[in-house]
């Protein structure tokens, strides 16, 4: 949540690092499934749907793919 694009991302829409990635996923067509225990986290959560990244900032979070994003086989790669 500290990735520069997404940092960016953030403070253009004027909304929390998390919800930008949150709409990051959702713009590419995943279903999120966020997880907290603090009542203003969950709304921000829940707040993802009153703003739109653009091309450039998808393109740019999407960029930051470090192996996982696009190849991780769950039948192969386990994480605990």
């Amino acid at each position: 949540l500290t990735e520069q694009p997404i940092v960016d991302a953030a403070a253009a829409h004027g909304v929390a690092p998390g919800q930008v990635v949150l709409r990051w996923h959702v713009q590419l067509g995943a279903v999120p499934v966020p997880k907290s225990g603090d009542a203003t986290r969950q709304k921000e959560n829940l707040d993802v749907f009153g703003f739109e990244l653009t091309d450039d900032e998808v393109q740019a979070i999407s960029a930051l793919e470090r192996g996982r994003l696009w190849d991780g086989d769950p039948d192969t790669h386990e994480e605990m």
